[in-house]
């Protein structure tokens, strides 16, 4: 850990490309896991899980591209991944499948733990890219993210 810190002085975008791609990864594979295991998602809503399909796609080719263009990467993923959580909230707040009551639909989807696991990944795919992004533009105007220093006891 201690050579990631070194080399992270010096590259900063080191470390965003270390921790992406496994989390790219990771979002594809649990996004292909949940359309190839979840028969009644594909029975009762075929183009949500095309559009899952989608997703994990593109999170994969946004993993390997994240080696060869960050920059790209980044925005690209930090834009998929927004896109992703928001049609995954829209899944769970108003889509009703054919059939379906929408509460018994929300109940399934929330108490489905790849699909929570899914959305979590959605948010730190959000979070590291956004400070992929912001970490360059802060350097050149002089923020500086440091450890805080320890508060003095007013004893």
């Amino acid at each position: 850990m201690r050579t990631i810190e070194k080399g992270a002085s010096k590259h900063p975008g080191r470390i965003a490309k270390i921790i992406l791609t496994p989390t790219l990864l990771v979002s594809g594979l649990v996004g292909m896991w949940i359309v190839a295991n979840d028969g009644w998602l594909r029975a009762v809503a075929p183009t949500h899980a095309y559009g899952l399909l989608a997703f994990a796609v593109l999170d994969l080719v946004l993993a390997l591209v994240v080696m060869a263009v960050p920059r790209i990467a980044y925005a690209g993923a930090l834009l998929v991944s927004i896109t992703q959580v928001a049609a995954m909230a829209g899944d769970a707040l108003s889509f009703t499948p054919t059939g379906t009551l929408q509460a018994a639909f929300r109940a399934y989807l929330l108490g489905d733990m790849a699909f929570l696991a899914l959305f979590g990944i959605q948010f730190a795919v959000a979070g590291i890219t956004a400070t992929a992004i912001a970490m360059p533009h802060a350097a050149r105007h002089g923020v500086h993210f440091h450890q805080a220093k320890a508060l003095k006891s007013l004893r």
